[in-house]
C-alpha cells in the first residue's frame, strides 16, 4: 500500500503548564509531552500534513501567551514564511486560556492562511464552528480564574489560620502528620539545620560579621542546603539566602500572606529580643551606608566627608616599590563633586581618637548632672505621691457615684438604657484614672537615671576608653555616640582631623552642655532634648522641677482639678 505525498504542512505547539509534569519521569519531557506528541502527529497523518517543526513549552504557567517564548517563535515564524496551513495542539487550553488571546491568534493564523486543529475539542472552520471555538475560549477563561480565585481564597484561609505555604525556608521540613485520620501537610524543626541558623542570628548580632564571613562560619561548621540533582551533598548557603534569612519574621513565628502578618502554628526558632537586636545591626550598618565588600574596617559606615557629605569608602593603593595599601576616599571624587584628598586609613584612625578628647565631660560638671537629677527625682517622688492620693479619692468618688446608679435600676423614672449609658461613662473615666495610677506607681525615671550615670561614666575620660579598646569596641563606641564623624583635612599636608559630629540622641544633650560651658555660643541651634538639659544646669537655678512635669508624664488636662501649666517643661 503506497502511502499518499503530504499535500499540507503543520507544526506542533506542545505545553504544560508546570515544570513537576516535566521532571516526573525518566524521559526528560515526562510523560505529558511525549502524549501530545503521538496524538499531534497522528493528527498531523489525518489530514495528510508533514510536520516540518515542533515547538515545546515545558513547565510554563504564564497565563497570557506574551510570556511564553517558543509560542512566539511559532507565530513570528508563520507570520514572516507563510508555509504552514496547520498548527496543531492537544487541546485549545494549551495554547491559550484568555479570549483575547484566542481571537488575536486567530486573526493572525487567518491571516498568515493558517488553520489551529485541536485535538481534544476539534471545531470545523464553519460559522458553527467557530462559535463553539468561542465559547470553549470563554469556558477555559473561566475555569482558569476561577481556579485561581479558588487557590488564592484557600491560601488566604491557610495563612489566616497560620499555615505555611509553600516551601518552607532553611531551618524548617515541609512533613506529614497524621491527625483523626487525615494526612496534613505542616512544618517541622529541622533538627539538622535549625542550631545554625540560630548561629547565624547570633553571629551577626554581635555587630562583627558580615554576611561573607557568617556563610564562611556556618560552612565550615557543616551547614548545607538540602540536596539537589545539581548539588547531591548540597550547596553552601548563598550571601542573598543569608540577607534574606536575617529579615524573616517567619523565623519569630509569623506568616505573611499578601502584607498581611499571622501567627503562625510552626515553631519559632529565634528569640524575640535577638531578632530585634539583628534588626538594629542591619538598620545601622546598611543605614550608614555599610556594604559587605573585601575590606573590612571599624570606621566603615562612621565617617562622612565634611565637605561634600559624602560617605568615605576605603580604596586600595599601590606605592612605588610595589607595597599595597589602603586608604579612605570620599565618595565625591567619583563625580568630580569633591577635592578632598585621599586619606591614609591610619591617620584617620588617629583624628577619631583624638576627636574623643574633646568629649570629656568634666568632674564638676558630672557632680552637678547628677544631683540636679537626684534633686528632680526626689521632687517627682513627692509630687507623684500627692497625685496617687488625689486620683485614690477620684476613684473612691466613682465608686459611690457608680452604687447610685446601680441602686436605680429597675426604678420606672430611670430609663435602663439611660442607667446603662450612666454606668459606662464612669467605667470609662475609672480606666483612665486607673491606667493613671499605674503609670504613676512604675515611675521610668530610675532606669532614665542609671543610664545617664552609665553615660556620664563613659564620658569621664572617652579618650583613654577609646585608646584601649580593640577595634570591635571601638566600632561599637562610634556607633554608640555617632551617628556621622565628619572628617576633612588640610590641603597643604593632608593631615585629617574631625571637622564636626552628630552625636547620638543620648551623648547630644550632655555634649551640647560639655561644650556649652567650653565656649560654644548660647545660641548655637540645638535639640530640644539639649535645651532643656542646659537650662535645668544654668548657673542660679533654683528650680529643680524644670526636668519634669509635675504629673510626671502627661501635660494637665481639664477633667483634672489643678491650673493646668502654659509650659509643659515647668510645674505650675
Amino acid at each position: 500500500m503506497n502511502t499518499p505525498t503530504p499535500t499540507k504542512r503543520a507544526v506542533l505547539y506542545l505545553r504544560v503548564s508546570t515544570r513537576g509534569q516535566v521532571d516526573n519521569d525518566y524521559d526528560p519531557e515526562g510523560i505529558s509531552i511525549p502524549a501530545q506528541r503521538a496524538k499531534a502527529e497522528k493528527t498531523a497523518a489525518d489530514l495528510n500534513a508533514e510536520i516540518v517543526e515542533e515547538y515545546i513549552e515545558p513547565g510554563r504557567t504564564a497565563k497570557t501567551v506574551s510570556n511564553r517564548p517558543a509560542f512566539q517563535q511559532m507565530m513570528a515564524r508563520i507570520k514572516a514564511q507563510h508555509d504552514v496551513d496547520y498548527v496543531i495542539v492537544y487541546a485549545r487550553s494549551r495554547m491559550h486560556r484568555n479570549t483575547i488571546d484566542a481571537a488575536i491568534t486567530k486573526r493572525d493564523l487567518r491571516t498568515a492562511g493558517a488553520q489551529m486543529i485541536s485535538i481534544m475539542d476539534y471545531t470545523e472552520d464553519t460559522a458553527v464552528g467557530n462559535m463553539v471555538a468561542t465559547v470553549l475560549d470563554a469556558v477555559n477563561q473561566y475555569q482558569s480564574e476561577a481556579s485561581g480565585a479558588d487557590i488564592a481564597y484557600k491560601m488566604g484561609q491557610k495563612a489566616m489560620h497560620g499555615g505555611t505555604l509553600g516551601r518552607a525556608p532553611i531551618g524548617y521540613l515541609n512533613v506529614r502528620d497524621h491527625f483523626e485520620g487525615r494526612e496534613i501537610r505542616t512544618v517541622a524543626v529541622d533538627p539538622e539545620r535549625a542550631p545554625f541558623i540560630c548561629l547565624a542570628f547570633e553571629l551577626y548580632a554581635t555587630g562583627t560579621h558580615d554576611y561573607e564571613s557568617i556563610r564562611d562560619t556556618l560552612t565550615d561548621a557543616g551547614l548545607r542546603m538540602k540536596p539537589t540533582k545539581r548539588h547531591p551533598a548540597g550547596a553552601q548557603i548563598s550571601i542573598h539566602k543569608i540577607g534574606t534569612m536575617l529579615q524573616d519574621r517567619y523565623y519569630l513565628g509569623h506568616i505573611t500572606h499578601k502584607g498581611v502578618e499571622y501567627q503562625g502554628r510552626h515553631e519559632p526558632i529565634i528569640a524575640p529580643d535577638l531578632f530585634n537586636r539583628v534588626q538594629e545591626v542591619l538598620f545601622n550598618e546598611h543605614g550608614a551606608g555599610i556594604r559587605a565588600r573585601k575590606h573590612h574596617h571599624y570606621l566603615k559606615g562612621s565617617i562622612w566627608c565634611h565637605r561634600s557629605k559624602h560617605r568615605l569608602v576605603i580604596m586600595p593603593g599601590r606605592s612605588k616599590n610595589g607595597t599595597q595599601y589602603l586608604y579612605y576616599m570620599c565618595r565625591g571624587r567619583q563625580d568630580r563633586t569633591c577635592d578632598l584628598p585621599y586619606l591614609p586609613i591610619h591617620d584617620v584612625e588617629e583624628a577619631v581618637a583624638h576627636h574623643y578628647a574633646t568629649l570629656a565631660v568634666p568632674a564638676q560638671l558630672r557632680e552637678r548632672i547628677t544631683a540636679r537629677m537626684d534633686a528632680a527625682l526626689a521632687d517627682n517622688s513627692a509630687t507623684g505621691e500627692a497625685l496617687r492620693i488625689e486620683i485614690k479619692k477620684q476613684l473612691a468618688k466613682l465608686d459611690s457615684r457608680e452604687d447610685q446608679f446601680l441602686d436605680l435600676i429597675g426604678d420606672p423614672d430611670w430609663p435602663r438604657e439611660k442607667i446603662a449609658k450612666r454606668l459606662r461613662a464612669i467605667r470609662d473615666e475609672r480606666s483612665t484614672l486607673e491606667a493613671k495610677l499605674s503609670r504613676s506607681e512604675h515611675p521610668d525615671l530610675d532606669q532614665g537615671r542609671t543610664a545617664l550615670t552609665t553615660v556620664l561614666n563613659l564620658l569621664s575620660n572617652p579618650h583613654e576608653l577609646y585608646g584601649t579598646a580593640n577595634e570591635t569596641a571601638r566600632r561599637l563606641l562610634n556607633q554608640a555616640f555617632f551617628t556621622r564623624l565628619y572628617i576633612d583635612a588640610d590641603n597643604a599636608d593632608r593631615t585629617p582631623d574631625v571637622s564636626a559630629d552628630d552625636p547620638t540622641e543620648p551623648i547630644a544633650p550632655l555634649l551640647h552642655v560639655q561644650r556649652r560651658n567650653g565656649g560654644v555660643p548660647k545660641d548655637t541651634a540645638v535639640p530640644q532634648s539639649s535645651a532643656l538639659l542646659a537650662s535645668a544646669l544654668e548657673e542660679g537655678c533654683s528650680s529643680n522641677t524644670s526636668w519634669v512635669e509635675l504629673w510626671g508624664f502627661e501635660p494637665q488636662t481639664s477633667s483634672m482639678p489643678w491650673r493646668r501649666a502654659t509650659n509643659c517643661a515647668i510645674a505650675p
